[in-house]
Formats: structure tokens, C-alpha cells, sequence
């Protein structure tokens, strides 16, 4: 009975100090839920070599690695599996360092570094009064109770900062990942083609020559006063352009308004012959061309 006491509160005490860190990522039913498993497991795996009479003897099968570079033992890592909680992060969140986890009688430990190193530390986690005095000559480096609870502070201090280190590695990826993830929107979207300027058209350069040709084809084929007025447009436009090619302004780059303003009205007054037609003849009113005017007798 007293074995079984002893091993629930050992185990227990154990549980509590891996899961802590928990708190701050997991929620409290998942964090339960893992203690609970874990306890049972833990239970189970160091039962068969728990003996509080002698605290020492099968601690070498019950210490546990834990890296973060390998998945941990099958009674820790079924306990992740049930409750949902990954191991990486939880390892991370103990400190990202590999250690040995020893659950003897009475007493909590953790090794850093390998047996017989030079840079090998065992610190005590927790630690019974009633089985520090037996337990301490097994465990060298933790000569009192005190010293035990002064190497759990320690530990304990240096978890609390590498959560904070942790929290904020977490924040500044998802940092980075929104600026990547804005930067490739920014890289996909692209300004509508109705927001750019649109190209305007350029249009033929014509030649003084030809204008001079259109208009003077127009000309011969109107008999009326528009006709000439047109004529007289045109061939007022060519002949400034030709006359005086050096002048700051041509006619080329000249708006329809300011060709307009500047044309004088002219008007044929000689151009009043009638010229016949089928079934009558044609003859100028008003500015107009009327087919089918009455027959000079």
C-alpha cells in the first residue's frame, strides 16, 4: 500500500512538472486529458521495478530520453496520440534540449548532457523529505533538500524563459509568413487595363502635295458655293503650309477649330452655269443643287 502511495505521488509529481508548459498553448480539457493518460501509462511502466525500500535499485530502467530530435518513449508518446497534443511542440516548449528524465521513489530528475561527461548536470525537479536523506547517496550532485529546490528554481527559471523565447519565435514566423503570403497577393493583382493611359492613336502624316490633290478632286466635282468654300479652305491651308514652311505653328498640328477660325469665307460667284440632265437640268438655289428644273424654252 505504501508502495502504491508512493509511486502515484512520484508519477504524479512528475506529470505536473513536463505538462506545465502546456498551459500556455493547449486548452484545459486537452491538458487533463494528457495528465490523465500519462499518469496511467508512467504508472504502469515503472511499477514492476518500484521499490521505496531501496530507491536506487531500477533507476537505470526507468530513466526516459527525451529529445527533440526523435519521437520519446512509447508511454509518452501514446499519451500524445490519445490526447492530441504533438510532441515537438511539447519538447520545444520544455526547452528544445534533450535530457533523461528520472522517476526514482520520492524523487524527480532530469541529466543533461551524457553520463561521465565533463558538461554532464543532474538537477532534482522535486524531491520527498521523508526519502532525500537515502535518495542522496545515489544522486551526488543534489547533497540536500535545499540544494534540490534550488536546482528546480533554476530549471524552472530557464523553462519560463525559453516559453517566452518560444512565444515570441512563434510570432515573429507568423510575422514573416503574412508578409510573404501579402507579398505574393501583391505579386498576383495587377492594375486593370482601363486604369492605364490609353495610347492614342497616331495618325497618317499626309503630304501638302496630297491634301493638295484631295481637295482640288473635290473642288472640280462640286459646282456650288460649299464646294468652293471648301476649295478655298483647303487650298488657303496648303498654301500657307508651303508657302511658309518655318512658321512656329503648321497646319499639320493645327486643331479643326483653329483651321476653321482661321479659313476665309470665299465664294464663286462666276460658278452659275446650268448643266442639263436627264428629264430636266440642274440649277443652284440657295446654296443647293435642285434636280429636275423646269426646260428653258
Amino acid at each position: 500500500m505504501a508502495s502504491n502511495t508512493s509511486i502515484a505521488i512520484t508519477v504524479a509529481q512528475a506529470v505536473a512538472f513536463l505538462t506545465r508548459p502546456l498551459t500556455a498553448t493547449y486548452g484545459k480539457s486537452t491538458v487533463a486529458r494528457l495528465q490523465t493518460i500519462l499518469e496511467a501509462s508512467l504508472t504502469a511502466y515503472y511499477a514492476p521495478t518500484w521499490s521505496p525500500s531501496d530507491p536506487r535499485s531500477g533507476s537505470g530502467r526507468r530513466s526516459l530520453t527525451l529529445s527533440p530530435t526523435c519521437l520519446p518513449p512509447r508511454c509518452i508518446y501514446q499519451a500524445c496520440l490519445e490526447s492530441g497534443v504533438q510532441w515537438f511542440d511539447w519538447i520545444a516548449l520544455l526547452g528544445g534540449m534533450e535530457f533523461d528524465l528520472f522517476v526514482d521513489p520520492g524523487l524527480v530528475s532530469l541529466r543533461f548532457g551524457k553520463r561521465g561527461t565533463p558538461g554532464a548536470n543532474l538537477v532534482t525537479v522535486w524531491a520527498d523529505q521523508a526519502t532525500v536523506p537515502v535518495i542522496a547517496t545515489h544522486h551526488r550532485k543534489t547533497s540536500s533538500l535545499e540544494d534540490a529546490h534550488m536546482h528546480a528554481a533554476t530549471l524552472q527559471a530557464a523553462l519560463d524563459a525559453q516559453r517566452k523565447t518560444f512565444a515570441q519565435r512563434v510570432s515573429e514566423r507568423d510575422m514573416h509568413e503574412d508578409d510573404e503570403l501579402f507579398a505574393m497577393i501583391a505579386g498576383e493583382i495587377s492594375a486593370p487595363a482601363w486604369e492605364g493611359p490609353a495610347p492614342f492613336p497616331r495618325t497618317r502624316s499626309s503630304s501638302p502635295l496630297s491634301t493638295m490633290s484631295t481637295h482640288s478632286r473635290s473642288s472640280s466635282r462640286s459646282s456650288n458655293s460649299s464646294s468652293g468654300f471648301s476649295a478655298a479652305s483647303a487650298a488657303s491651308s496648303a498654301t500657307s503650309y508651303v508657302s511658309n514652311p518655318g512658321s512656329g505653328r503648321s497646319s499639320q498640328t493645327m486643331s479643326r477649330r483653329e483651321r476653321a477660325r482661321q479659313a476665309r469665307v470665299y465664294v464663286d460667284q462666276s460658278k452659275n452655269a446650268v448643266t442639263p440632265y436627264d428629264n430636266g437640268k440642274t440649277t443652284v438655289l440657295t446654296g443647293g443643287v435642285m434636280l429636275g428644273g423646269p426646260r428653258r424654252v
